[in-house]
């Protein structure tokens, strides 16, 4: 048997796998959040809700749980959408931050397409969106120190092999991501934020942006997946210094058609910091690429641009593109 939550349905079967699972993300979520976690009942009418954190007064967090065990395919994706619009469409409650949580970890070029989904809902609906894979769920268990109370002792001795073999295939699956960033195609990118910046500033370098911005995905996704707060503390810090790092060559830059030379003084910027302030060792997985990368994740947020009035050339050019697809 594979080292993954396939035994939960040999043991359950599908329908009882997929109710342990959400179980499972439950319980985590009660100790986490306390009485702001709620369960809800399943229905037709459940408005694409499975454990929401918050009440319907305000935005909610909304945790959707997809017992998906072979990673995400057509169908999968699919039900991905399906449910995201359902719940963005609905009448009952506004989101801050949609979730989905699934017990499967997924390879690069699945990776690549939640990467460029997400940060596409994320432009459009203005709401957060986070995955949560199943190495992620089980060290959130152990951190709440519910992982002995929520499985039986066979059950946890499988979970820790999958957790070990996890932390292996990530390893494999980091290794195929940079054979990966290669065949990138531009047309996976084409409609994101960072890349319409870079094209309303005549910058050409588009290639290896994407594959910079790629790279910094990748490492979020890692760290974040591992639960390690702290961790995920210094890459925050890690993100803020390479923003401070823009800002002080954009306060000095007035250029308001070709963002080139900005781009290619804070690239060199980075590159002289890498390892000095820029230094990470206790995250090991954020390369030179990535940090380089971080600059194209704030651009995506909309915080940093090439051009003296980014914003309102970015308006102004996409505007253009508008009209010009219209006719």
């Amino acid at each position: 048997m594979e080292r993954d939550f396939r035994y939960l349905r040999d043991k359950y079967d599908d329908a009882g796998a997929r109710e342990i699972f959400e179980k499972i993300c439950t319980e985590w979520l009660y100790a986490k959040y306390g009485e702001s976690a709620h369960n809800i009942k399943v229905n037709q009418g459940d408005a694409g809700i499975d454990i929401l954190v918050g009440d319907f007064s305000a935005p909610i967090i909304n945790y959707q749980c997809k017992f998906f065990l072979d990673g995400i395919g057509d169908v999968q994706k699919q039900q991905i959408r399906d449910s995201f619009l359902t719940a963005v469409n609905s009448k009952l409650y506004t989101m801050k931050k949609w979730v989905l949580c699934v017990p499967c970890l997924l390879s690069a070029n699945e990776f690549n397409w939640w990467s460029n989904w997400s940060a596409n809902q994320k432009a459009i609906y203005s709401i957060d969106i986070a995955l949560h894979e199943g190495s992620y769920l089980i060290s959130q268990l152990k951190n709440y120190d519910i992982y002995k109370t929520a499985f039986d002792d066979d059950i946890r001795i499988k979970l820790d092999s999958i957790l070990s073999f996890f932390g292996e295939e990530r390893q494999r699956i980091q290794k195929e991501i940079i054979v990966m960033l290669n065949e990138i195609e531009p047309y996976q990118f084409k409609d994101m934020i960072f890349v319409k910046k870079l094209e309303s500033a005549n910058i050409t370098y588009l290639d290896g942006c994407m594959r910079d911005f790629f790279n910094a995905e990748l490492v979020e996704h890692t760290v974040q997946s591992k639960g390690d707060s702290e961790n995920m503390r210094l890459l925050s810090n890690l993100k803020q210094k390479v923003f401070s790092l823009w800002e002080t060559q954009y306060l000095r830059y007035s250029n308001d058609s070709d963002g080139n030379d900005l781009l290619s003084r804070t690239y060199e910027r980075i590159e002289d910091n890498d390892t000095t302030t820029l230094s990470c060792s206790a995250i090991p997985e954020v390369s030179l690429l990535a940090k380089k990368g971080m600059l194209h994740q704030w651009a995506e947020e909309c915080s940093i641009g090439w051009l003296k009035d980014y914003k309102q050339k970015l308006e102004g050019y996409m505007t253009k593109e508008m009209a010009q697809h219209g006719d």
